[in-house]
């Protein structure tokens, strides 16, 4: 450790086994910055910044650097030098950031006439996180349940608030134990944060559509009462690993049939299967004209050939072709070229008949899940 005479200035090497996850993460590590702050209260107008941490990739690996004010005096000094440093990063990761670090790092850069910080891309944990709590069973988001969530166990005890306290007792005795615990609690904060990152591949999964299709196929299987029925299967690899396994499925709608669950890389999507008939409608049913006998409609130029007393207008509930085979939901909006069948016209869930081309096509079938993941994912937002 190296230390300034006016503030301080400490760095630190972190492990492999604390970052090595992150390789699957981002591409130019050298571009990301992780940065935590503690401060004496809540409010930038009557409390002061005393530590800044970050963390960021060297060749030798990732490290961190913090900057400790030893006095509250030193904290336009210690801004300065962060805000700067920063400046070389495109990316920026924190913790609830958009909620406390960040305003109130900026309220302190206009006060000591600073560079505002003005990060490009940030990435707030904790905002990412946090609608699937739900999903995985969390008890709460805050830093240290996730830690304790996805096995992280820390050696500092002490709260932020806690360490209040500790600094103005610092500030009177400059007590190097203290110091140590000052630094350590900041320290397991950034360290925290970058083994937490992991629990991104989450929302990658679900929001970025971050995965490749192993596998997927119909096949029948038998109820509890013998009968066979159809269901669509799909194995998906998440390209990062999953820090816990996760296993979900809807309370309401089509969701209710459908099961989705994962561990490690695989991710496992039990889809239902609608084996018989539907029917497509068109839109603009005033110009079709709907025959009762066969039970369909046709367009008006075609139905000027056929008898007046076997046609008659069509609307809206009747103005359909059906057609017979095994259907899969379909979920959000589809491309115009696949088109959607439904059991009335009112019905909000959409049906599709996979064609040849389905069975061929990746972007389509890529596309597909991720429609899937997403009704997922606003459903666990709305349940939240």
């Amino acid at each position: 450790m190296c230390y300034h005479k006016t503030m301080k200035t400490i760095e630190q090497s972190l492990t492999a086994e604390q970052t090595n996850h992150l390789n699957s993460f981002f591409e130019y590590p050298q571009d990301v910055l992780f940065f935590d702050i503690e401060t004496t209260g809540f409010s930038p107008r009557s409390a002061s910044i005393y530590l800044i941490g970050c963390a960021f990739y060297t060749q030798s690996g990732w490290r961190i650097r913090q900057y400790f004010a030893d006095t509250p005096a030193q904290e336009a000094e210690i801004v300065k030098e962060f805000v700067s440093f920063s400046a070389t990063f495109t990316d920026i990761v924190h913790f609830n950031g958009l909620t406390f670090d960040v305003p109130f790092l900026q309220a302190k850069c206009k006060r000591h006439a600073v560079s505002t910080f003005s990060p490009q891309n940030q990435c707030d944990i904790y905002k990412c996180i946090s609608p699937y709590k739900n999903m995985l069973h969390l008890p709460g988001c805050r830093q240290r349940q996730l830690e304790e969530f996805i096995g992280i166990h820390r050696e500092d005890p002490f709260t932020g608030g806690q360490l209040i306290e500790l600094y103005r007792a610092y500030q009177e005795n400059r007590e190097e134990r203290l110091l140590q615990v000052l630094l350590l609690h900041n320290a397991e904060d950034l360290s925290g944060m970058l083994r937490l990152y992991s629990i991104m591949s989450i929302p990658m999964l679900f929001e970025q559509g971050r995965f490749t299709i192993d596998q997927m196929y119909l096949q029948s299987l038998p109820d509890t009462g013998g009968v066979s029925r159809p269901e669509f299967r799909i194995r998906l690899n998440a390209g990062t690993a999953l820090p816990v396994p996760i296993s979900c499925h809807g309370a309401d709608g089509i969701l209710k049939q459908c099961f989705l669950s994962g561990k490690n890389r695989t991710i496992l999507v039990k889809l239902p299967v609608w084996d018989g008939e539907l029917k497509f409608f068109y839109p603009d049913y005033k110009n079709y004209a709907y025959l009762p006998e066969e039970d369909q409609a046709i367009h008006k130029s075609v139905a000027v050939y056929v008898d007046k007393s076997r046609r008659m207008p069509a609307n809206a509930s009747n103005c359909y072709t059906r057609k017979t085979g095994q259907f899969l939901p379909w979920f959000g909006e589809a491309p115009e070229h696949i088109p959607l069948f439904k059991h009335t016209n009112k019905d909000r869930q959409n049906w599709f008949l996979p064609d040849e081309q389905f069975w061929k096509d990746e972007k389509l079938q890529h596309l597909y899940i991720h429609h899937f993941l997403q009704k997922m994912m606003k459903y666990e937002k709305k349940c939240k």
